[in-house]
């Protein structure tokens, strides 16, 4: 007893089988952090621990919370070096639902992953700081931080693997969600979080209802991996996913083909240097707002097979090689569809204007499963086969593009309005230009029975003209077609 209160510390008190000072509350100094405290005696017995204490006599204690908890309690070191997985993880154990963890600015290495598996908080001081360094976990080629339960918040903290994925590729996850299919993981907050050098910097599972703001991820191969029916969560508030250009195959945001995830908002987020900004697969009803894919390697966003609705706004999305700026590539169609993708307002363009005979289109819509897709109001710049392409049949909307790349054709497509800047390729018979109320297509003939698409004043060009052939059929009456000759071709 070293202090002028003339109180235990908790190490002595607890190393102590005297029976005179088993009260039923005790007032004592913590041996680790010099903070007054209050144990409560229990009836029952329980494990020694860092909240439940246990007397060298065998009486059972339980510290008295107030407010947050530090990590100091449980002894941990955070020098870096020292094992602090078995404190902080009896520390974890111990807490109740709602509690609050407070992490040091030190640093705490962990050779087994965390288990949480109640609905407590994690926090630091913020990655943010410009004066101080946040605390940081750090792993050794293992896992960091396995989240079992919902309502868990995670913020102010960093999490990296000693060895970077970029210097030596591991297999493990900065941080694991794991909702189930029958036990979702409900109100998750992932905030203020930096996580370096891992396979997968973060990996959700069943994840409804959460937020992901603010994180950073560095050296990883995945940013954010989303597996199992993910549904109506957001990515936002500044988010940074960065890659170093060489990380083969990298990915900013993959959502796995295991099963369907829809709801999912993308907004204010930043992918840099990934391979694949966004790779989707059976994912839909997806917004993807004000955000920025930069140097992206191969493809900023993809949209496989089983993905439905999604809306693509305003957002920068740049190539530091020929590839790709959106690549639509779902070949299932969905029977209950109503529209289709809108990639609306967005500025698509390639870095790399030398090299030559690449892939290299800035909207490309391919799958079969691409119906109705609306292409509106989009800039794209400096691509060497197209800026817009898409396959015949697919009834994709083009309009109002500035097409700026100095190429042949800068759109390929259907359904092309005359609102459109840069030139113009139709693909088949079932092309249409829309002037206004008239449309216009092409073919060998005018069609031979009456349907009630055609109105009056419909053009049909003809495409192999002659010597007194027409130019072309026009439509002078509605309901029952009625095709007239025009503009007949003399010597």
């Amino acid at each position: 007893m070293t202090n002028n209160l003339n109180l235990l510390t908790t190490e002595e008190f607890f190393l102590s089988s005297d029976p005179n000072l088993d009260k039923d509350m005790v007032t004592l100094i913590d041996h680790y952090t010099g903070d007054i405290v209050n144990y409560q005696k229990l009836t029952g017995t329980v494990s020694d621990g860092c909240i439940y204490r246990v007397k060298a006599n065998g009486i059972s204690y339980k510290r008295m919370i107030t407010g947050d908890i530090s990590v100091r309690i449980c002894g941990a070191t955070g020098d870096g070096n020292t094992d602090d997985a078995p404190k902080i993880q009896t520390l974890i154990n111990e807490m109740e639902a709602g509690q609050v963890l407070n992490l040091e600015n030190k640093r705490y290495m962990i050779l087994s992953p965390l288990q949480i598996n109640k609905a407590i908080k994690i926090t630091g001081s913020s990655t943010r700081s410009s004066t101080t360094y946040p605390p940081f976990i750090i792993t050794n080629n293992n896992d960091g931080i396995i989240v079992n339960v919902s309502g868990v918040v995670l913020e102010g903290f960093g999490i990296y693997n000693a060895t970077y994925f970029t210097t030596t590729p591991n297999s493990f996850t900065g941080i694991k969600v794991n909702g189930t299919s029958t036990n979702h993981a409900y109100d998750i907050i992932l905030r203020d979080l930096l996580i370096n050098g891992y396979k997968t910097a973060l990996e959700v599972n069943y994840l409804w209802s959460s937020q992901i703001q603010t994180l950073k991820t560095n050296y990883c191969q995945v940013g954010i991996l989303v597996k199992g029916e993910s549904v109506n969560n957001e990515i936002s508030n500044n988010t940074s996913l960065s890659f170093e250009f060489n990380t083969p195959d990298s990915k900013g945001i993959w959502f796995y083909d295991d099963t369907t995830k829809e709801g999912w908002r993308i907004i204010d987020t930043l992918i840099y240097g990934a391979y694949d900004g966004i790779y989707a697969e059976k994912t839909s009803h997806v917004n993807v707002m004000n955000s920025m894919i930069d140097f992206c390697q191969h493809i900023g966003i993809v949209i496989s097979d089983e993905c439905y609705n999604w809306n693509i706004n305003s957002n920068y999305i740049a190539l530091g090689k020929p590839g790709y700026g959106l690549y639509l590539a779902n070949n299932v169609e969905n029977p209950l569809m109503v529209r289709g993708n809108k990639i609306i307002d967005n500025d698509i363009l390639s870095y790399n204007t030398v090299v030559d005979n690449q892939i290299s289109i800035g909207i490309n819509i391919v799958g079969a499963g691409s119906l109705y897709d609306d292409v509106r109001g989009n800039s794209v710049k400096n691509f060497k086969v197209c800026d817009i392409k898409a396959n015949e049949d697919l009834k994709t909307t083009i309009s109002n593009n500035k097409c700026l790349s100095d190429i042949e054709f800068n759109i390929i497509g259907n359904f092309i309005t005359n609102d459109n800047l840069g030139t113009v390729y139709y693909q088949n018979l079932n092309d249409f230009l829309h002037l206004g109320k008239v449309k216009i297509t092409y073919a060998d003939t005018y069609p031979s029975t009456s349907d009630p698409k055609w109105k009056r004043g419909d053009i049909i060009l003809n495409v192999g003209p002659s010597v007194n052939g027409p130019i072309g059929w026009v439509n002078v009456t509605d309901g029952t077609n009625t095709w007239k000759p025009f503009g007949v071709i003399t010597n």
